[in-house]
């Protein structure tokens, strides 16, 4: 090695323990006074912007306040139905039937579940209005619509008709109800048209068959028909 490549390389030795003992000194200042400089910083910023004073809220106040039905039926056939729900604060509960009172309780716990009764035929609207005596506050529910409907759905058997023979061993059933209906023949589900007509078929056995349809509304309501048909082979 030559003279000139030693004193090159004397010179890089220097300089990277120069930057070593930079680095040092530069991490030293960092942990030292660093970490306080920034403390006080922040310390100074949030000063210049304090935040709201807050106060706990407690039970009394309206934010608390919550009524809330949980459970309530569509459609009925029963004049009768039974509203369940939760409650929060409040201490007297009214129920409304189509805009007139039906029912008053005192509450002593957190849920409700209550019947009310005297629903009118087709559709009723139903809410609850919750009272607190202490603060005064009243709330009520969002109204419900409950539709009320005790007759029997419609049910027509088309075709085949009653005590009917045949020597085929597959037969169209064929029939009609009214509109939102849920049919089935022999416990399987049959799809029913916009204009209320169904159509399956079945397989028969040989000798009697016993076919029994029937229909069930929104509410509940069911009807059923009973047909017997026999399967004679050729």
């Amino acid at each position: 090695m030559g003279r000139l490549e030693r004193v090159q390389e004397k010179k890089m030795k220097n300089t990277i323990f120069f930057y070593v003992v930079i680095l040092f000194l530069v991490l030293y200042f960092i942990f030292t006074f660093g970490i306080k400089i920034l403390l006080n910083t922040s310390s100074f910023i949030s000063g210049l912007f304090p935040q709201p004073s807050t106060k706990p809220l407690t039970k009394t106040e309206d934010s608390f306040n919550s009524i809330d039905i949980s459970s309530i039926p569509q459609a009925t056939n029963s004049a009768k139905i039974i509203v369940s729900g939760s409650i929060l604060n409040f201490d007297t509960l009214d129920f409304y039937l189509n805009g007139r009172k039906v029912k008053e309780i005192e509450s002593t716990e957190d849920t409700f579940n209550e019947e009310i009764g005297d629903l009118e035929k087709g559709e009723n609207d139903v809410y609850i209005k919750a009272k607190s005596k202490d603060s005064k506050t009243e709330k009520n529910t969002i109204t419900y619509k409950v539709y009320y409907k005790s007759e029997k759905p419609r049910l027509e058997i088309i075709e085949p008709s009653d005590n009917f023979t045949t020597n085929n061993q597959e037969i169209k059933i064929k029939g009609s109800t009214d509109k939102e209906t849920y049919i089935h023949v022999n416990d399987l589900p049959v799809v029913v048209d916009a204009n209320g007509n169904f159509e399956t078929a079945i397989r028969l056995k040989d000798g009697d068959n016993q076919i029994v349809a029937t229909a069930q509304d929104v509410a509940g309501n069911i009807e059923t028909k009973t047909l017997k048909v026999t399967y004679q082979k050729d």
